[in-house]
């Protein structure tokens, strides 16, 4: 069964990748507007009750998510 890339969850656009589960890899990320709440609180907490997300993407397109958002994005 194929599974579909998650990754239109931080880009807002739907990722045409769909390919074996085996490709991909899930990334968690801290989105933008919970960051400044996220530092004054001195990055505590951890997932899910710090208000970060996880999705499941294509290698590459995880990839492309840590590397545009160093320190608030990390493959798990």
């Amino acid at each position: 069964m194929d599974t579909r890339c998650e990754c239109g969850e931080w880009t807002g656009e739907r990722c045409a990748w769909t390919g074996p589960r085996t490709q991909t890899v899930v990334v968690e990320y801290m989105p933008e507007w919970l960051r400044a709440s996220h530092e004054t609180a001195g990055g505590s907490g951890a997932y899910p009750h710090n208000g970060a997300v996880r999705v499941r993407c294509e290698r590459e397109c995880a990839s492309a998510i840590v590397a545009a958002e160093p320190g608030w994005a990390r493959i798990i």
